[in-house]
């Protein structure tokens, strides 16, 4: 089915667990590719270097990590003509973009791609870089920042973002400027703001029934105050089956395909994980710029 196929592992993916995911993932996969390479990464950049470098040159890519894995791959990618399918097969702590492909189990990822099941998706540029997800600052950025990696596991299998918002006492409010390409402009003080492609962050989900990772739109959440109320409606999301239970008043939403952003003071802006950027930021879409492998449900 593959002619060529890379798969990119990060060494420090699995807990532990890497040769034995190894071991029964290559073998399912071997047979429906013709040529079938492996690469263990060593350090940060790793990924996205090897996208650069081979994404022209395979029909297939695979990421073996977590969203910081495959924020690399995108950007990798993006640089260049050369863009193959993307596969992710999960073993991160909340494989946030996997969940919205409906592969965040890698059993069916293994099936989807096997099966030959893709989807085009959006990306978007964060001034020269690009995400698949999403980008914050704010709360966002303050709440990652609470979590030591030796608690992330435990904290990102239950909304690990959210239990770090509900411990910060009194969060921050910035002022901002946000301007659309059609001309709509809000302003006014917020705690956080969020610019959502995919439907999860932290293993929870926002808006899945509204959000699209190929609906050509950047959605766009500001978040006035961190109240009762949105926390309430967000640890719903996360612990229950009854989603968000109403509309809060701290919440404003606009969707778009390109704007800029300014704020002050200036903030560490929060993009997959990846925090080497800070405002004033401009966002566009680029409409189903990549083809990564989904699972049918």
């Amino acid at each position: 089915m593959y002619t060529k196929a890379l798969l990119i592992y990060n060494q420090a993916a699995g807990q532990g667990e890497l040769e034995d995911l190894l071991k029964d993932i290559v073998p399912k996969l071997a047979p429906s590719i013709k040529e079938f390479t492996l690469y263990q990464t060593e350090k940060a950049g790793d990924t996205e270097a090897l996208c650069v470098e081979n994404g022209s040159k395979v029909d297939l890519i695979l990421i073996m990590g977590g969203d910081g894995t495959v924020h690399e791959c995108v950007n990798g990618l993006m640089q260049q003509a050369g863009r193959p399918i993307v596969g992710i097969l999960p073993t991160g702590t909340c494989n946030d973009l996997s969940r919205s492909l409906n592969c965040s189990k890698i059993d069916d990822a293994v099936d989807a791609i096997l099966a030959g099941n893709t989807t085009d998706i959006d990306i978007v540029s964060q001034n020269d870089r690009y995400f698949s997800n999403f980008s914050g600052i704010g709360l966002i950025t303050e709440a990652s920042k609470e979590i030591e990696e030796s608690t992330k596991e435990s904290f990102g299998k239950l909304g690990y973002i959210i239990s770090a918002i509900r411990s910060l006492k009194e969060p921050t409010p910035f002022s901002y400027e946000l301007t659309t390409n059609t001309g709509v402009k809000k302003s006014g003080e917020a705690v956080m703001i969020l610019a959502m492609n995919g439907q999860y962050i932290g293993t929870v989900g926002l808006f899945n029934d509204v959000i699209s990772l190929n609906d050509g739109i950047l959605h766009m959440f500001i978040v006035k105050e961190a109240g009762a109320t949105l926390l309430k409606n967000m640890y719903n999301q996360a612990r229950t089956d009854e989603g968000w239970l109403d509309h809060p008043e701290q919440l404003e939403m606009l969707d778009v395909e390109q704007c800029s952003l300014i704020t002050s003071p200036v903030l560490d802006i929060d993009s997959d994980g990846e925090k080497k950027d800070t405002t004033p930021v401009t966002y566009r879409v680029h409409e189903k710029a990549l083809t990564f492998i989904h699972h049918q449900q």
